[in-house]
C-alpha cells in the first residue's frame, strides 16, 4: 500500500491545567462543569462552534431519560445538572415539561437557547473552552497521558493535563490511547436527520398522535413515496414550530459506517435528500402541514451508536431490562432499550413500570489502558441492547458529571488510576450535588 510518512514534529505546549474534557455534548459539559466547580482548572475542547452536541447540533427536541412514570406521574431519577439545565431553559420560557410521551416523560426544548444556558453555565463554573478544535495526538508515558495535540485549522499545539475525559461520543481520545472498544457495523442502530417544520397550523399537534402520523404516513407509503420509517416523535414549543425525529439513514442493509469518512459525506446528503421527501409527504397527507417548510435543521446526522469502549464494567441487557442496583452506582436511568435496527423498524423493550437502573462507575472505566482516563457519553461501556437506553440526554450529563467529579478527587487525593478513587466519596459528593443515585 502506498503511505505518506510524515517527518516528526514539535509542537509547542500552549497551556497546562488539571484536567481536558473532549467532546462538548451534555456528557462533556456535564464533566466540565462538575471538575470545575470542585476546584479544578479545566479545558473543555469542542469540535463545533457551540456546545450541546447530539442536542443542539443534531437537534434532538427532547430531553430523554429524566424521568420515570409512576401511575401516568413523572418521577425526576437523573438530577443534577440536567434539572439545572432544564429549570434554566424552563425559566426563560424556552423549554416546557415534563410532558407525557408513549411510557414516559420528556422536556421539550429550544435547541438555540440551549447552547446559549450551557455557554452561561460552562461561564459560571470558570471552564476555559477552545471551540472548532480536535484532539489529534496524545502524549503518552507509563501507562498515564501527559498531554493532547490539538488541532485548529492548520495549527497544532499541545496541552498538558493530569487527568482525560474522552465525551467524544465516537471514543475518538481512547482509540487514540490503545483502549479496546467494539463497533459492530452488522448491528449498528440507524442515524436520523432532525428537522423542525415552520408554518404548522396552530393546533395540529393536539389531535395528531403517534398512531395517526402512522396511519398517514402509511398513506404516503401506499402512494409510492419510498419513506423508511412511518413513526416518529413531532414536538412543538410554539406554535407553527414542530420538530421532527422521523428520517432513517441507511447504507444498504446496514446503518452507515460513524468511523468512514466516505459514508458519513453519503449520510448527511441522503439526511437532506429525506428531509425534503418527508416535507412533501407531510404537506400531502398530514392535516395541519399543508402549508409547512423547513424552519432549521441538524446541522449533523445524529448518530446514535458507533465506538462503545470496554470498561471495567459492561453494562448488559439483563442488568437495564431487570432495573439492576449496583454498589458504584453513579446516575440513574429509566429509558427502554431504543433499537433502531436495520429492518426499518425501532424496537421499543421497556422497563416494568416505576422501575429504574443503576449505572455502574465500572462503565466509566477503560477496561485497559491510561490510567487518568475516563470515558462519559454515548461511548461508555455497555452491550448493544444496553446501550440503546443508556444513550440518551439526561443520562448522558449524569455520567459526565459523575466523570468530572472523579477526575477532580482523583487529583485532590493523590490518586493515581482514577478508576481506584474512593467509590463512596463520589457518591457523596453527588448525592451532595443534587444527583440521583437512587
Amino acid at each position: 500500500m502506498d503511505e505518506i510518512v510524515l517527518p516528526a514534529r514539535e509542537v509547542p505546549v500552549w497551556r497546562e491545567v488539571d484536567i481536558v474534557v473532549v467532546g462538548g455534548g451534555l456528557a462533556g459539559v456535564g464533566a466540565a462543569i462538575a471538575a470545575g466547580r470542585a476546584g479544578a482548572r479545566v479545558l473543555l475542547v469542542e469540535a463545533q462552534g457551540f456546545l450541546g452536541g447530539t442536542m443542539t447540533a443534531v437537534t434532538v427536541g427532547s430531553i430523554c431519560g429524566e424521568y420515570v412514570l409512576e401511575n401516568g406521574t413523572p418521577r425526576r431519577i437523573v438530577g443534577g445538572l440536567i434539572e439545572d439545565l432544564a429549570n434554566r431553559l424552563m425559566a426563560r420560557g424556552e423549554a416546557r415539561g415534563p410532558e407525557c410521551w408513549l411510557q414516559t416523560a420528556t422536556t421539550i426544548y429550544d435547541p438555540f437557547a440551549m447552547r446559549c444556558v450551557l455557554d452561561e453555565m460552562i461561564h459560571e463554573a470558570g471552564v476555559e473552552i477552545l471551540m472548532h478544535t480536535r484532539c489529534i495526538d496524545l502524549d503518552q508515558k507509563e501507562n498515564r497521558i501527559t498531554g493532547l495535540v490539538l488541532g485548529f485549522r492548520s495549527q497544532l499545539f499541545a496541552v498538558r493535563c493530569r487527568q482525560i475525559i474522552d465525551c467524544t461520543g465516537d471514543g475518538e481520545v481512547a482509540a487514540l490511547a490503545g483502549v479496546p472498544w467494539e463497533c459492530d457495523l452488522e448491528h449498528l442502530q440507524m442515524p436520523s436527520a432532525m428537522f423542525r417544520f415552520g408554518g404548522v397550523a396552530p393546533g395540529t399537534l393536539d389531535t395528531l398522535d403517534r398512531a395517526a402520523l402512522r396511519a398517514r404516513l402509511e398513506l404516503a407509503v401506499a402512494e409510492g413515496m419510498d419513506l423508511p420509517r412511518t413513526a416518529g416523535g413531532l414536538f412543538s414549543l410554539r406554535d407553527g414550530m414542530v420538530h421532527a425525529n422521523v428520517t432513517r439513514l441507511e447504507h444498504g442493509a446496514r446503518s452507515p459506517d460513524p468511523l468512514s469518512a466516505e459514508e458519513m459525506t453519503a449520510t448527511e446528503i441522503e439526511g437532506r435528500r429525506q428531509v425534503k421527501l418527508y416535507v412533501s409527504a407531510f404537506r400531502r397527507f398530514v392535516p395541519g402541514f399543508e402549508k409547512a417548510f423547513v424552519a432549521d435543521a441538524g446541522s449533523l446526522a445524529g448518530i446514535r451508536e458507533s465506538r462503545r469502549i470496554r470498561g471495567r464494567h459492561v453494562l448488559t441487557a439483563d442488568e437495564v431490562l431487570r432495573g439492576a442496583k449496583s454498589d458504584t452506582a453513579i446516575a440513574c436511568s429509566a429509558w427502554p432499550v431504543e433499537d433502531h435496527g436495520a429492518d426499518r423498524k425501532t424496537r421499543w423493550v421497556w422497563l416494568e413500570p416505576g422501575s429504574y437502573y443503576q449505572v455502574p462507575f465500572g462503565c466509566l472505566v477503560p477496561e485497559r489502558g491510561p490510567g487518568n482516563l475516563l470515558i462519559a457519553g454515548r461511548c461508555v461501556s455497555a452491550e448493544h441492547d444496553a446501550h440503546a437506553s443508556l444513550r440518551v440526554g439526561a443520562t448522558c450529563m449524569a455520567m459526565g458529571q459523575a466523570a468530572g467529579l472523579a477526575a477532580a478527587i482523583a487529583i485532590d487525593d493523590g490518586i493515581a488510576a482514577v478508576g481506584d478513587i474512593a467509590i463512596d466519596k463520589l457518591q457523596a459528593r453527588l448525592t451532595a450535588d443534587q444527583a440521583f443515585l437512587g
